[in-house]
């Protein structure tokens, strides 16, 4: 199976409604520098096995555009690597939420983050699996 390695709006979580429900209540995973939440998704037409969010304090990066250059490094990372993830889940057939926390407070090299998310979405995939 191939996997399409994009990162278009259908596959992006924005309702922050949603995410607020997620860090509250969503199960969680966590493995510096990064936490994800993650729940089961209830839209039975979703069209992506996953729809994601990415998150970086304000509280961590005060400046937007430090907060918008790490956001952008963190998708990259994660559209390289949700093949990861999709496979088990096109496999169980299950739709999920997930938010992606950045919990460092300085500047991460992008060799860093892209470790830190295939670690992460590997623990999510056995949870899943």
């Amino acid at each position: 199976m191939t996997t399409n390695y994009t990162f278009g709006k259908e596959e992006r979580l924005k309702s922050s409604l949603q995410i607020q429900e997620l860090l509250k209540d969503g199960q969680s995973i966590s493995a510096f520098p990064f936490k994800i939440f993650w729940g089961e998704s209830e839209d039975p037409h979703q069209k992506f096995p996953s729809r994601t969010a990415i998150l970086v304090p304000k509280r961590k990066f005060k400046r937007a555009v430090d907060r918008n250059y790490m956001k952008r490094r963190i998708r990259e990372a994660f559209r390289q690597n949700k093949n990861l993830i999709y496979q088990p889940l096109q496999e169980r057939d299950l739709n999920i939420k997930i938010v992606i926390l950045l919990l460092a407070d300085e500047f991460i090299s992008f060799d860093r983050l892209d470790t830190g998310i295939r670690e992460l979405l590997g623990k999510l995939a056995d949870k899943i699996k």
